[in-house]
């Protein structure tokens, strides 16, 4: 639950200028991910030879109601989509090799305290094969209706090309080609490094022989490189430092964007040739006995469009951008005061700035007093039963802009954001 001192509703409206959870996470709104498990053939042991099909749901409300009470959300819809639903078969013709097919979490770096998976996150549907530390997919995207970025799908009664009038739509599909391996080192240490590469393919939006390509339905391609290092720094101390660059198609960066979430528009030829994004991520965690334990994220994302204003046009803060560039930095302490009791103290600041807009910046402080009930010295004990306080400074520019959801949502009234709740959470 949450309150606003300025009385406007602001259940799940993040303070963020990102969008995300990057910068904190507390102001996020209700979800459940429920998730079954069918193991169809179980082995004694790990090195056995396995098949278990898995389902993840995700559910969450919608048009501002309450998502837990008789009648949930007022009586109005609740949403519910599957998150995956794939089958597995594990140490198949050999020790280590398993295969997979369906939709899936295809996804290993996470920053917990930013709710962001960042240099692989290609949950997606589709299929691929692991062996050891090395790990291949294929899978398949679609973007949903008219005005796609590209685009994805054309209505056949305004194509000029056919003159066909009957409703109908012109459908393409994404394919992207990933895999990643890692290399460990440094024996109990655990260092090690992992690599990760994309190719992202959008065929041209052809009807046959003979037929001209829709304006703007050129066959276009993406590539992505990334890498991250991970340091194991002994007593529950690590660190990881990533870095991905994506380019054509495959440009999605901004705000923690997945590659597949093109960024910007298309450039004279239809295309997105001559775009990238950058996306650079460090995060680490310490422990301090069993006094606290300290966790840090840094992000930067800087995308270039494809699309260059023409020639002797300056290029206004209205768009379209040709740039996009923002960066994060976060702490957050759990501190043990009892076994019981784990009050954190998490602080961020931010910046954005689209295109020729100017910076925005917003500075987060947050106060969570939060009882455990386990007892278990860890930021990773569930339940959590927390009160939360968080007050938000922006710039004149993030408010001007109205650069977060919080904003949109008070008016933008003021340069300074209050946010008090309450919140549980858990999972087994």
């Amino acid at each position: 639950m949450a309150w606003s001192v300025y009385g406007q509703n602001i259940q799940g409206a993040s303070m963020n200028l990102l969008g995300y959870g990057i910068g904190g996470r507390y102001e996020e709104d209700d979800y459940s991910e429920p998730s079954l498990v069918a193991h169809v053939v179980k082995g004694a042991t790990p090195d056995d030879f396995y098949v278990k099909s898995e389902m993840t749901f995700a559910i969450w409300r919608q048009w501002g109601g309450v998502f837990m009470q008789p009648g949930s959300n007022g009586g109005q819809a609740i949403t519910m989509q599957f998150n995956q639903a794939y089958i597995e078969a594990g140490n198949f013709l050999t020790p280590g090799l398993s295969v997979w097919g369906g939709a899936r979490f295809f996804r290993d770096q996470y920053a917990p305290i930013g709710d962001y998976f960042y240099l692989d996150d290609l949950s997606g549907q589709g299929g691929g094969l692991k062996y050891e530390n090395l790990n291949l997919v294929i899978l398949g995207y679609r973007n949903a209706g008219n005005g796609g970025t590209p685009a994805y799908n054309w209505d056949l009664d305004n194509n000029p090309n056919t003159g066909i009038s009957n409703g109908q739509e012109l459908q393409r599909f994404r394919t992207v080609f990933a895999g990643n391996y890692k290399f460990e080192f440094g024996g109990e240490a655990k260092h090690h490094v992992k690599v990760h590469a994309e190719a992202h393919v959008l065929q041209a939006a052809k009807q046959g022989e003979g037929i001209a390509v829709p304006p703007g339905g050129k066959a276009d391609f993406g590539g992505v490189i990334g890498a991250k290092l991970h340091v194991g720094l002994g007593q529950g101390n690590w660190s990881d430092t990533a870095v991905r660059f994506g380019t054509g198609i495959a440009n999605g960066a901004a705000g923690g964007a997945k590659t597949y979430q093109t960024w910007g528009a298309p450039n004279d030829d239809g295309t997105f040739q001559g775009s990238f994004g950058i996306e650079a991520v460090e995060h680490a965690g310490f422990r301090i006995g069993d006094v606290a334990a300290l966790e840090g994220l840094a992000t930067f994302h800087y995308t270039k469009a494809a699309y260059e204003a023409p020639a002797g046009t300056v290029p206004t803060a209205a768009g379209p951008h040709e740039k996009q560039m923002d960066f994060s930095v976060q702490a957050n302490a759990a501190i043990f005061a009892h076994k019981n009791f784990h009050p954190v103290i998490e602080a961020s600041f931010q910046g954005r700035k689209d295109g020729e807009g100017e910076l925005g910046t917003a500075v987060k402080v947050s106060v969570v007093p939060t009882l455990v009930p386990t007892g278990e010295l860890s930021t990773g004990a569930r339940p959590h039963f927390k009160l939360i306080y968080t007050a938000a400074f922006y710039n004149d520019a993030a408010r001007a802009q109205a650069m977060s959801a919080y904003l949109q949502r008070t008016g933008a009234g003021s340069n300074v954001g209050h946010y008090i709740g309450a919140r549980t959470d858990w999972y087994f």
